[in-house]
């Protein structure tokens, strides 16, 4: 019988949410680098648009915070697994169902994507038609829009980070690379490419709904409710784009 309730004690430690230095159960969530969404300080501290909401996510749910800095693909694989919480900005594909809960409501409802090529090749690409036989950068694990995702006549080439792509356009390795038009105007200003690197005229611009979503191996699963609640209360305060004006305002002040 001593053994028995040795064996609960230890199971139910291995189910139960870690505990913040204040007592406050750990909510583990992937981090990849995408301004200005997901930004590391200047401390190396995670921070951006989307880091000050589910911070406010958090808050409301009585959790803690702990970032680990995974790529976008690694990062779903290890939601998959249990090994991390949660992960936000992600888009709804019937493959990630099995594995993935999605937070109800989505926090934004668009996910304008752009395609950005050599300074004075922005007249290139003007629509969808004229990817094909482009050689186009994306990055590991990303879904784009599914008429572009799903297009065998575009030459795509993953990678790990925007980073990469940025210099393999530079180098002449790919004709563009995709991202999300905010982010990407971001990371071009950011690095004062602006005189090398422009925006092509077709950018995919359609509603898409956006999610924060919970690994259904998570231990904070059971509640899901208690996350679908909180998240309706911060969409209708509009307290995302709340937490995005206040981002972009510190920015301006540096």
């Amino acid at each position: 019988m001593q053994a028995v309730a040795v064996l609960a004690v230890l199971v139910a430690l291995a189910v139960a949410p870690a505990a913040g230095a204040e007592g406050e159960a750990v909510l583990r969530v992937s981090f990849n680098d995408l301004p200005p969404w997901k930004v590391l300080g200047p401390g190396g501290e995670p921070a951006g648009i989307d880091v000050e909401f589910l911070g406010m996510l958090a808050s409301r749910m009585g959790l803690s915070v702990e970032y680990v800095h995974y790529p976008f693909k690694r990062g779903l694989k290890m939601m998959e697994g249990g090994e991390i919480d949660l992960m936000i900005g992600v888009l709804r594909r019937p493959e990630r169902e099995a594995y993935l809960h999605f937070i109800e409501p989505p926090y934004k409802n668009e996910s304008s994507k752009a395609f950005f090529v050599l300074k004075g090749r922005e007249h290139a690409i003007a629509s969808h038609e004229d990817l094909r036989g482009l050689r186009v950068g994306t990055v590991l694990g990303g879904r784009y829009y599914p008429e572009f995702d799903d297009d065998p006549r575009i030459d795509k080439y993953p990678v790990t980070s925007p980073e990469l792509n940025i210099s393999m356009l530079l180098a002449g390795r790919i004709d563009a690379f995709v991202m999300t038009e905010t982010a990407g105007d971001h990371r071009v200003a950011e690095r004062g490419l602006e005189g090398k690197v422009g925006k092509a005229r077709y950018v995919h611009r359609e509603c898409q709904d956006v999610y924060v979503v919970l690994s259904r191996q998570s231990p904070h699963v059971a509640r899901l409710e208690e996350f679908n609640r909180a998240m309706a209360e911060l969409v209708a305060e509009g307290a995302f784009f709340r937490a995005r004006e206040q981002f972009l305002e510190s920015l301006a002040r540096q």
